[in-house]
């Protein structure tokens, strides 16, 4: 008699943390969705007031003594003091997590100076993480957004996977009259959709099988990342659907030649065809680095509402970015000269004397350059 011996998988724990004001906006937006139980959304502010407002059951107000729950001040440095003088909670939140998301504006304070140290415990923990951080919008004025490229930069330097949203595509996007409200609603539903699609994913045991250790692979491959999700309904172009999933309209503009991964899940029902499978694969293969690690995941879902939905991230794009494009250009340009840094000082009247000498032979112009101008024009008018 054989007895089948059953093993305990625990599912993967997922903490989303939404630091600062914009950060902690997401998370309320994500409280509302259906996530899995094994997602733990963490509301990280210096702002008691607008920490209370969170709607999630994990709150930590960082940086008492720092900032006094009044809030960083727009001031980075004041964000990342009150993130370092909470090391040790954030350090405990991310010891029990198996993958962080990470999520905020940049360009404030909490953000911008927080975030990036968040990232760091997770590295040192040994943690995958993955960042989803918003850019201020161009009137916001060059001050805030010098700032935002500043943290994003730092960010860069911690998180495995770094997924930009500037707030301009928005305008650009959208249509003019959606509400506010509505906009970054539409901004916070790309890592809604991920996370849901992801925990999905990883949660459920699929018929193409996608692990915690898939996820860790691809994400290892640190840099700038694309991140999204299509569905397509029946009768629908797979090519389009997944042009959707990998060109979000939202997200920052990136060379997807240069990704070195990326995960894909596929969730359909049971009429998908092999056909379909095998064009989803070809087809993202062809538009990363031919060298780049493609995991695909199919899940079938008989109660799909759609035909199939496609989640993909795609990690390690190291594309130049244009900061450091006008910092190589510019060491190609000699330095300015002080206008007074020579000592040779020069007689005109020698000089112009030389310069006649190159032009004229006649020996009786180098005397007419001791007369005056008005005489010399006068003579001249006088037929002298």
């Amino acid at each position: 008699m054989f007895d089948l011996l059953t093993q305990d998988h625990p599912l993967p724990r997922i903490a989303v943390f939404g630091v600062g004001g914009c950060g902690c906006n997401t998370i309320n937006q994500l409280a509302a969705s259906p996530l899995s139980d094994n997602v733990q959304l963490v509301a990280v502010n210096t702002d008691a007031q607008s920490l209370a407002a969170s709607q999630c059951n994990t709150r930590l107000q960082i940086g008492l003594e720092t900032t006094k729950g009044l809030g960083a001040g727009a001031k980075p440095e004041k964000g990342h003091e009150a993130a370092q003088e909470s090391a040790a909670q954030l350090k405990e939140l991310i010891t029990f997590a198996d993958i962080i998301f990470i999520t905020g504006g940049m360009g404030g304070g909490t953000g911008t100076g927080a975030i990036p140290f968040i990232a760091s415990i997770a590295t040192e923990l040994n943690k995958p993480l993955v960042a989803v951080v918003t850019t201020p919008f161009s009137f916001e004025g060059h001050q805030r957004n010098r700032l935002a490229n500043n943290g994003v930069e730092q960010l860069m330097q911690q998180a495995n996977a770094v997924i930009v949203l500037p707030n301009d595509k928005l305008i650009e996007t959208l249509e003019k009259k959606i509400s506010l409200l509505n906009a970054f609603f539409e901004s916070n539903r790309i890592l809604q959709d991920v996370l849901l699609g992801l925990t999905t994913t990883i949660s459920q045991s699929g018929l193409i099988n996608i692990d915690l250790n898939d996820f860790i692979a691809v994400v290892s491959h640190q840099g700038r990342a694309a991140m999204g999700v299509a569905k397509q309904e029946k009768g629908e172009d797979l090519q389009v659907t997944i042009n959707n999933a990998l060109k979000n309209p939202l997200l920052e503009e990136v060379d997807l030649t240069h990704a070195k991964g990326a995960i894909v899940s596929v969730m359909a029902t049971e009429d998908i065809e092999l056909s379909q499978y095998n064009s989803i694969g070809a087809s993202i293969q062809q538009q990363l680095d031919p060298s780049a690690l493609v995991i695909i995941g199919l899940t079938i879902v008989p109660e799909l509402e759609c035909e199939l939905e496609l989640m993909i991230i795609a990690t390690g794009i190291q594309a130049p970015s244009a900061h450091n494009a006008i910092l190589a250009d510019a060491t190609t340009i000699p330095p300015k000269k002080d206008r007074f840094n020579s000592l040779e000082l020069v007689n005109v009247s020698d000089l112009l004397k030389a310069k006649s000498r190159d032009g004229r032979n006649d020996p009786s112009y180098e005397t007419e350059l001791d007369i005056p101008t008005y005489t010399r024009q006068n003579n001249l008018a006088k037929g002298l």
